[in-house]
């Protein structure tokens, strides 16, 4: 299918491994115009070399820290000007400290404030604005499906991509009158080095070794496995299309069939 993403320009965030860099890939598979960012470093400049290496004119690297107050609002100004406009934002944000609520700090609590949710705010307000200045425009916001099933330690996660998920319905209800879709996708667990990171944790605090922790966890999937950042890249590119020109205000759970709430 041909999801008309050709030309189209898009930022990334988190886009140097893991989902967003699947993403990323996907969109530029599609033809898109595609910057990238993530925290200034080597794995940053890899993810970029690898996407150029298939558009070489099509790929652009924006480094920013978006724990800092206000880069969020800078990098879609910077996207905007380096790509000529903005068509599609896909903000992601990575995720924060894995522990039982009893055992987070309020720095803890401040920390994922400024790792989860001002980016996402501050990225979505800059992007919003211009979009809606040109009537046209898609926000795809990556949660979780801890929004709908918390799990053990995942408390920072699930309150701030909770914020987040009703972020996105606010904005999809306000801003489709200016042509502006928002929507968001839920991954459930999928192969990235955040996956294994929650793993590791969860194995020193139960006494439990990284693989009897992953094994759980594909217990619990009917599907029998992760997900591959690729499957979710591909809800993300249509959720962000013209194909999906009718859709807003959407959360969409990629877990295998882990959730089974009817809500």
């Amino acid at each position: 299918m041909d999801l008309g993403l050709a030309g189209k320009t898009a930022l990334v965030t988190a886009a140097s491994k893991g989902i967003g860099y699947a993403v990323a890939e996907r969109f530029v598979a599609e033809g898109s115009r595609v910057a990238i960012s993530s925290r200034p470093g080597p794995t940053l400049k890899a993810a970029a070399e690898r996407l150029r290496a298939q558009a070489p004119d099509r790929v652009h690297e924006l480094p920013a820290d978006l724990t800092e107050d206000g880069a969020g609002t800078a990098l879609v100004a910077e996207a905007i000007e380096t790509l000529g406009s903005l068509d599609i934002l896909v903000s992601n944000t990575p995720g924060p400290r894995i522990s039982p609520v009893l055992d987070l700090s309020d720095e803890d609590w401040e920390t994922g404030y400024r790792t989860l949710l001002r980016p996402a705010v501050q990225l979505s307000r800059a992007a919003a604005r211009h979009m809606a200045e040109r009537g046209d425009g898609s926000i795809v916001f990556l949660t979780s499906t801890w929004v709908r099933q918390p799990s053990a330690g995942g408390g920072l996660s699930a309150a701030f991509r909770s914020a987040i998920s009703s972020l996105s319905k606010q904005c999809a209800v306000e801003l489709a009158a200016d042509g502006v879709r928002v929507n968001q996708v839920l991954p459930g667990a999928t192969a990235t080095d955040r996956m294994r990171d929650i793993a590791t944790a969860k194995a020193a605090r139960n006494g439990t070794t990284v693989e009897q922790e992953i094994a759980e966890v594909v217990s619990a999937i009917p599907i029998g496995r992760w997900a591959e950042p690729e499957e979710i890249a591909d809800a993300v590119a249509f959720l962000a299309s013209p194909r999906s020109a009718f859709t807003t205000g959407h959360a969409l759970s990629l877990d295998g069939g882990a959730v089974r709430a009817t809500l």
